[in-house]
């Protein structure tokens, strides 16, 4: 009986990682492979935000990542978004394009609400603490276990392309910004070049909120240029201000 048992074990493992042939590239491998210092990727996002299944927002980042030492991980984030809704609910500024950048140690932004914080003569605000991105509320795939949690519970696989479904709970860190529960399922797709290269991710999510509405994220993500020469600079310093230098409390 014990032996019956072990043999549906093993039958029930997900067959379709046996559909990929022994000697093609590991996506996990080749991702921890490309993560060397000097050297980056340039991400391309759209996220389509719907509150009962209506279109509310479209937002739009390209990010140039560069890897440090220490596994650390600059960027500069140029970001644009759109709402049909703009003129009733949202404030005119946070649609506005805004610049983010994460570079030793520290965040700056441009654009956006920070613009009309800022003195005159000035265009980025430095700060210890981050400025929220779109590129927040997708999947970090600069994270090899999130690649790697991802692949585990995928329903199809094959040396180009997988998809399945996970819960938020499984994802490390704060999948998709945070804004959802830990328990909600998300449906996602990859795509791999030749060499097992992330070409593309999507990733699709929904939950009730407490405002008794259902929120909606859909998010297509796109890979280009990796192992490409990144340098992630700072802003030129005559034309930053700090926030703690600000005249008013910055939040």
């Amino acid at each position: 009986m014990r032996r019956i048992a072990a043999g549906l074990v093993v039958s029930l493992l997900p067959l379709t990682l046996l559909s990929i042939p022994a000697d093609a590239p590991d996506p996990v491998k080749t991702l921890r492979a490309q993560v060397v210092p000097g050297r980056g990727v340039t991400i391309s996002v759209v996220t389509r935000v719907t509150a009962d299944g209506e279109h509310f927002a479209t937002l739009r980042t390209t990010r140039v990542a560069g890897f440090r030492k220490g596994g650390l991980v600059e960027t500069e984030d140029s970001n644009t978004s759109d709402s049909p809704v703009r003129s009733e609910m949202l404030d005119e500024d946070v649609l506005n394009p805004t610049r983010l950048i994460k570079a030793k140690g520290a965040y700056y932004s441009s654009g956006g609400e920070t613009a009309r914080k800022l003195p005159k003569g000035k265009k980025w605000l430095r700060s210890p603490w981050p400025e929220n991105s779109p590129m927040d509320v997708t999947l970090d795939l600069l994270e090899p276990r999130t690649l790697q949690v991802l692949l585990a519970t995928a329903s199809s696989i094959s040396p180009r392309a997988a998809k399945g479904t996970i819960y938020t709970s499984q994802i490390p860190g704060q999948p998709l910004g945070g804004e959802f529960e830990r328990g909600e399922k998300v449906r996602w797709a990859l795509w791999f070049d030749a060499r097992a290269r992330v070409t593309r991710l999507t990733t699709a999510a929904s939950q009730q909120t407490n405002d008794d509405y259902e929120l909606g994220l859909a998010s297509d993500m796109r890979f280009t240029g990796w192992g490409a020469k990144v340098t992630i600079k700072p802003p030129p310093k005559d034309l930053v201000v700090n926030a703690e230098d600000l005249p008013e409390t910055y939040d």
